[in-house]
């Protein structure tokens, strides 16, 4: 059986979860409190991503799902697969498997839970009821899929100094008259109009672009496209990985692994790239014709984020969303309407229309 990490109160023996908000771990039986001494991460620095890559193994991550015997109630039980903590299914007990028995890489950091489980059902009701072009009847018949789970998700953060070399065009606009022939009283008569055109001429050089903190996901049990939802974080709150923040929540293992994870990031780093060309070549039109990058001192960090997560039935379709555990902001699935979508795109045209029909009068 696997060793595990159990935090037991020193007055009563009950478990002793973080108590969120408070940097403390508290008993939920008889409200012993034992504070986390506060060891904020160095958010400055990184581990060098070459020379660990040299070292993790090919097959690093593997999918693992361990089997532990529950010294609270003696039961054997498996923790699902790639997390390392949970509680007891059969009494609840908080359990904490270290994570160098199943990958190379551990944590460096973790951000604590700020958000309590009814803020965070609180701000699914406000984000399901704001939600532009859903159903009228999604407020009132949305039904929960299962309870709201707290969760720790890994997540990558990259620092890089990106140098890219570029070929393209630089579009310049300028006016010019033409005559063009035009109804004027149901005749067909010549007049001259100011046009706008396109001068375009190459362009090439090089630019600079220094990333801090490309977060990209460690995770495969929540969709690609809330990718850009997992960057919005406080960093600067993160601590030194410590288990005691996880005591009470599941945690998962890295399923993402460290040189797939750089590829996310580097596609995050080349749309900041691609606008910083554009600056670069100037004018009032860009074209792109190549962009070749050179990456260099790339830095990564290994984070924990909190996260509450759910999903919901709507329809006989099953939605999934997530509430940042830090700030309490909502993302998610959801269904779209589409007589509102149509109205709305027929009202918008009619208002065209309109406007074209006294524009040419």
């Amino acid at each position: 059986m696997i060793a595990y990490t159990h935090f037991k109160c020193n007055q009563c023996g009950s478990d002793l979860d973080y108590a969120i908000g408070m940097h403390s771990l508290r008993c939920a039986s008889c409200g012993e409190v034992d504070p986390i001494e506060a060891s904020p991460l160095d958010m400055y620095l990184a581990h060098d991503y070459k020379a660990a890559i040299s070292e993790i193994d090919y097959f690093d991550p593997q999918h693992v799902s361990h089997e532990l015997s529950c010294e609270n109630c003696g039961a054997n039980f498996m923790l699902p697969v790639n997390v390392h903590a949970e509680e007891c299914p059969y009494c609840d007990l908080n359990v904490v498997v270290p994570v160098g028995l199943s990958r190379k890489l551990k944590p460096d950091g973790v951000i604590p839970f700020e958000i309590h489980q009814h803020q965070a059902e609180a701000a699914f009701k406000t984000w399901i009821t704001g939600l532009w072009f859903a159903p009228s009847a999604l407020k009132r018949k949305a039904i929960q899929a299962q309870s709201i789970l707290g969760s720790y998700i890994p997540m990558w953060a990259f620092d890089a100094q990106v140098h890219s070399d570029y070929s393209g065009q630089r579009g310049d606009n300028y006016t010019t008259t033409v005559r063009v022939p035009t109804k004027v009283n149901g005749r067909t008569v010549m007049q001259s109009r100011t046009v706008v055109k396109i001068r375009w001429r190459s362009r090439s050089g090089r630019v600079h672009n220094n990333f801090d903190d490309v977060i990209t996901m460690g995770t495969e049990t929540l969709p690609v496209k809330f990718q850009n939802f997992l960057s919005d974080w406080d960093l600067f709150k993160t601590q030194n990985y410590n288990e005691k923040y996880l005591s009470g929540f599941r945690s998962e293992l890295y399923q993402i692994g460290l040189p797939e994870a750089f590829i996310l990031a580097k596609d995050v780093m080349y749309r900041t790239i691609r606008s910083t060309v554009r600056r670069d070549i100037g004018g009032d039109h860009q074209r792109i014709g190549h962009i070749n990058s050179d990456y260099q001192q790339v830095g990564f960090k290994l984070l924990l984020a909190p996260m509450w997560i759910s999903a919901f039935n709507y329809n006989k379709k099953t939605y999934r969303y997530v509430i940042n555990g830090q700030n309490g902001k909502a993302h998610g699935e959801r269904p779209w309407s589409v007589y509102k979508i149509v109205a709305m795109v027929l009202a918008l045209g009619t208002v065209a229309g309109v406007i074209f029909m006294f524009a040419n009068q």
